[in-house]
């Protein structure tokens, strides 16, 4: 059976109940922008809603490329055809559900209740706690009072103006939550807490601590029999912690390397299991060093009961020959660079040293419109290429933002 896969890349927003997705807001222009992401998983004959035109060139570099040829499509189909086919969402909420139901495709619907509870940070906040896997000083805060006597109580990094981050229940990549540094709270970051505090949402005191690798795991959650692992993807982030890529290929020495992570995660994964929960789970790990320098582990650091970019990145092995390694790299574009990604792309990699393929996966423009966040598949023969490769195209578009600038 083909699918039909819906970018409701919002998700997190639509379980918290918040008004996200008004006319001309971010969240359609977000769901918009990451259409295209689907072609990690998408097969020949799939099909992609995506309430927009892209160029038919696009579609003729994702053939020649060795991608599937899929259906970009922006109308529903009629119920006769509609059956046939597979709905597959980011993530599962009431209005992706009631979408489905009003448009008859073949839908394999979780457990709502269970879906809201996995995805909550309160989930993974008390997976951590209990099994004593949590940060120095976090905590979970619902009042303005707990906020401050939180942050005054964290434990001291390199100086008094430690940074710290506070997150809420729902949040994803770097969106919906509040940096901060020092001892104090400030007018900004009281303001927003006492928003959510309003509307009954607790909100999670992080320390900010010094990152050396991220992870993400991949399950496949049964509704009967043991949760399978599915694949590592190393997540590549800037500084503030967003989200700017997954390396897909790991060595046995890496995926030794992460076997602590691997051990919670299954635990993680049955507990999910237990909630009635059934889907694709994704868990976020990561190491970092203390203010010894000594290295640490966050096993849970977060828990997502939907597809992630980390599963649409394993996706991408299918068009990978016997040795070959590869990358996903996302980034942010503006008009203002003067150039089409695509002509940029085919520049730098007539430039690269490496015999790296880079391989566009989102198009220059939808609806006429240039994208502002674009992504490409970096394939490698080697390892050693294949870092090469990632330094000099992040490296090229740091050059590009600050030429443009």
């Amino acid at each position: 059976m083909c699918r039909v896969f819906l970018g409701n890349f919002d998700f997190e927003h639509q379980l918290a109940s918040e008004v996200y997705a008004a006319s001309g807001g971010a969240t359609p222009a977000l769901n918009l922008q990451l259409a295209c992401c689907w072609l990690g998983m998408a097969e020949a004959g799939d099909q992609i809603y995506l309430p927009g035109s892209v160029s038919p060139d696009f579609m003729t570099h994702l053939t020649a490329s060795g991608l599937p040829e899929v259906e970009f499509f922006s109308e529903w189909p009629r119920c006769e055809h509609a059956a046939l086919r597979e709905f597959v969402p980011w993530g599962w909420s009431e209005a992706v559900v009631k979408l489905a139901h009003a448009q008859g495709v073949t839908a394999n619907t979780p457990d709502l209740a269970a879906v809201k509870t996995v995805n909550s940070r309160s989930f993974s906040f008390q997976c951590e706690t209990k099994w004593g896997v949590s940060l120095p000083g976090s905590r979970q805060v619902k009042s303005i009072e707990e906020l401050v006597a939180g942050v005054a109580e964290l434990p001291l990094q390199n100086d008094r103006e430690s940074a710290w981050v506070l997150k809420a229940d729902f949040s994803m990549s770097a969106r919906e939550r509040m940096l901060g540094r020092g001892s104090s709270v400030a007018n900004q970051i009281r303001d927003w807490a006492k928003k959510r505090f309003a509307s009954r949402q607790p909100l999670f005191l992080e320390p900010w601590v010094r990152r050396i690798a991220e992870a993400g795991l991949q399950f496949e959650i049964p509704q009967q029999g043991e949760p399978e692992l599915l694949g590592l993807a190393l997540l590549l982030c800037d500084d503030r912690g967003q989200y700017r890529g997954s390396r897909i290929c790991v060595d046995e020495q890496t995926r030794e390397s992460w076997q602590p992570a691997m051990e919670v995660g299954h635990r993680v994964a049955l507990r999910v299991q237990q909630t009635g929960y059934s889907g694709p789970l994704g868990i976020d790990a990561m190491q970092y060093r203390d203010e010894r320098g000594e290295l640490q582990w966050r096993p849970i650091q977060d828990v997502n009961a939907r597809i992630t970019m980390g599963r649409l990145a394993l996706g991408f092995q299918r068009f990978l020959g016997s040795g070959q390694v590869a990358s996903w790299l996302h980034f942010p574009w503006k008009e203002s660079y003067g150039q089409p990604f695509s002509n940029w792309l085919r520049c730098v990699a007539d430039a690269q040293e490496s015999r790296t393929r880079l391989i566009a996966t989102s198009p220059d423009q939808i609806n006429g419109q240039t994208l502002r966040l674009v992504n490409t598949l970096l394939i490698s023969e080697t390892t050693e290429e294949l870092y090469r490769a990632e330094e000099t195209m992040m490296r090229a578009v740091s050059e590009l933002a600050e030429t443009a600038c």
